[in-house]
């Protein structure tokens, strides 16, 4: 809230809307639920709020982990599958999800997200995917991934990129 001229009431409003929408909010959103006449405003208070929910002590994602990449920004003209990644909009994000087992109310078992890193990188290089999982995974963590063929669990639990 530091340097801001949104009065308060309106950061309370924007915290409460961030909490409680479900699949999360943009900052055009939040500028229209909040009647900000600048977008510009908006993405500041967004990326306050987000930047101040982050614990600056977070441990490192351990148990089963779940990791893959993806582009973000939308297909650019005439690319398909990962030609998106030539449009000058879009960014390649790495991502990594605990998976939690938990017992439902009828006894059957099943699987929820957990805790989640996600960064923007540079490439899906082996290089970036080991910087990635070396500063936000346990080595003891189990590691699963469908689209991140350059890794591989060794047996004592510790990722290695090939």
């Amino acid at each position: 809230m530091h340097d801001s001229h949104l009065p308060l009431r309106v950061w309370f409003w924007a915290a409460y809307w961030v909490a409680t929408h479900t699949p999360g909010i943009s900052a055009v959103q939040l500028q229209r639920q909040l009647g900000i006449a600048k977008y510009e405003s908006a993405w500041f208070l967004l990326h306050r709020l987000r930047q101040g929910m982050v614990r600056a002590n977070r441990g490192p994602l351990a148990g089963v982990v779940e990791a893959d990449e993806t582009h973000v920004g939308g297909p650019a003209e005439g690319h398909r599958g990962r030609g998106v990644a030539k449009a000058p909009h879009a960014s390649l994000v790495m991502g990594a999800v605990e998976v939690r087992s938990l017992t439902n109310k009828i006894g059957k078992s099943v699987e929820r997200a957990g805790r989640l890193r996600l960064q923007k990188v540079r490439s899906a290089s082996g290089e970036e995917i080991k910087l990635f999982l070396s500063s936000n995974v346990a080595n003891i963590a189990l590691l699963r991934s469908v689209g991140l063929r350059s890794t591989n669990v060794n047996g004592n639990g510790s990722v290695s990129v090939i």
